[in-house]
């Protein structure tokens, strides 16, 4: 009986530690004025296809076109294009943006 009291109180009883499969960025396209901002949000998916509290670092391709603040206020500073990335170790996921100076529609 001892040894199986031993045995019981040895088990690991920690939950496994999710493993991060995705993160989905959205939203997945914005048209920009100059000055506007969008305030993005990541969806960080475990392999198990459960969400995960993680934080992201966010970041864009063209500090010329966009910047954003770490917990993804984007705001259009010029005219152009960029990516939009959030960052969990080597997992990213991406959004696209046009900054622009006449509106358009997209279709």
């Amino acid at each position: 009986m001892l040894i199986a009291l031993g045995i019981w109180a040895c088990e690991d009883k920690s939950q496994p530690v999710p493993e991060l499969d995705s993160i989905v960025v959205s939203p997945v396209k914005s048209v920009l004025m100059l000055g506007e901002t969008v305030q993005f949000s990541a969806l960080i998916i475990d392999k198990s296809n459960s969400p995960m509290e993680t934080p992201v670092v966010w970041l864009t391709t063209n500090d010329q076109v966009a910047t954003i603040t770490n917990v993804g206020l984007l705001t259009a500073v010029g005219r152009g294009e960029a990516n939009v990335y959030a960052t969990i170790d080597n997992v990213q996921g991406m959004a696209e943006i046009l900054v622009s100076t006449n509106r358009r529609r997209v279709l």
